[in-house]
């Protein structure tokens, strides 16, 4: 039995890499060919993922992170010459509890210095995946990097920052436009949330980046502000990555669900073309799974090829049942019992284990009693 293990990472326990090998040892303990095809939606480690299936080559930039700070981070440069550019490895997740951190003071401005360095070496077609980031400023900081001139009432230039937005009056971007003149800018964003609004990039992101009650709705206020000097409005994807998308979107790019884009990338369609069954997984299996996320997007492309496809999670909500309406086999939790959240993170890849290798074991009686049938 050959079996696709494509998982998205279990954060805060697995990357998506050592998600997969855990599944496939399961799936050899029960005497099945695994395919470890790790994968991501656009977020932490979709740079990697890619590259890991496609190769090519990883050039380090010198940039700065979401509060300034001197950072290396690096752009992929694959063999047809597409460059893949990740946010989260400038400008990512910065723990709301560390001292410095400060969701007003966070900037973009470290996703310009990867872009125009692609753009220096000759990349006609960026990709940049867009979750994982701290910043809440509409992508100013990275638009003003790149040349673009934000000012306030005054005429004064403004950097670009979540404490800025309330004071911008115009946006000029024909310097941006210049800096990456000829490129095709793709932006894969992991969420779908517009701009700004009750469902917006401040609402719904804001609070896991440390905001407070106040400053989402100061954060919300001048996101709402920003829309109409970007052309974006309500844009679905524009509120990806705290303003980004819609950043991005300003430029001339095009907006694309992350996790399709990992998945044509890794060329994943190529391996259902044998396949007996796929095993895929993340953390959480909830309502956000059906809005484009890693696992649905695996679901998807089994029912096209009509491979069977078991999704496994951490923790799984009532809402997880949409996927049957994908296609999905079975959904079905990797946890023993109930137990705290340390224990559970701790023991995820043997939870991974132990399901996959139970999962498989019924596969293939299941594929036994078709081949007597036969």
């Amino acid at each position: 039995m050959r079996v696709v293990c494509a998982p998205d990472k279990l954060r805060g326990s697995l990357d998506a890499a050592q998600a997969a090998a855990a599944l496939a040892a399961g799936v050899c303990a029960a005497g099945g060919t695994p395919v470890e095809h790790p994968l991501a939606d656009g977020g932490e480690g979709s740079r990697h993922t890619v590259q890991t299936a496609r190769g090519g080559a990883v050039i380090d930039v010198d940039a700065v992170d979401a509060l300034g700070h001197p950072l290396k981070t690096r752009f992929g440069r694959l063999d047809d010459g597409t460059a893949v550019v990740e946010a989260a490895e400038a400008i990512g997740w910065d723990p709301p509890g560390s001292a410095e951190h400060d969701v007003m003071l966070a900037s973009s401005a470290g996703l310009a210095a990867p872009l125009l360095a692609a753009a220096r070496q000759g990349a006609r077609r960026i990709i940049v995946f867009l979750g994982g980031t701290v910043t809440m400023d509409g992508g100013t900081g990275m638009l003003a990097s790149l040349g673009a001139r934000i000012l306030d009432a005054d005429g004064k230039p403004l950097a670009g920052s979540g404490a800025d937005l309330s004071r911008i009056r115009s946006v000029d971007l024909a310097p941006a436009h210049r800096a990456l003149a000829g490129v095709e800018l793709v932006a894969a964003a992991d969420v779908l949330s517009p701009l700004f609004g009750p469902e917006g990039a401040a609402h719904v992101f804001g609070p896991q980046k440390g905001a407070t009650p106040t400053t989402v709705e100061l954060l919300d206020d001048g996101l709402r502000r920003l829309a109409p000097l970007l052309g974006a409005g309500a844009v679905a994807g524009g509120g990806a990555a705290g303003g980004l998308g819609a950043a991005l979107l300003a430029l001339g790019a095009e907006l694309v669900p992350g996790a399709g884009v990992v998945r044509q990338l890794t060329r994943f369609d190529e391996q259902l073309v044998t396949a007996d069954l796929c095993l895929t997984a993340e953390g959480k299996v909830d309502a956000g799974t059906d809005a484009g996320k890693t696992v649905s997007a695996v679901v998807s492309a089994c029912a096209d090829a009509a491979v069977p496809c078991v999704v496994l999670g951490g923790t799984i909500t009532p809402e997880a049942d949409r996927l049957y309406g994908r296609g999905a086999t079975a959904v079905l939790p990797i946890g023993a019992g109930p137990r705290d959240l340390d224990t559970a993170l701790r023991h995820a890849a043997d939870d991974l284990t132990r399901t996959a290798y139970a999962v498989c074991r019924l596969a293939t009686v299941q594929l036994r009693r078709q081949d007597v049938l036969v």
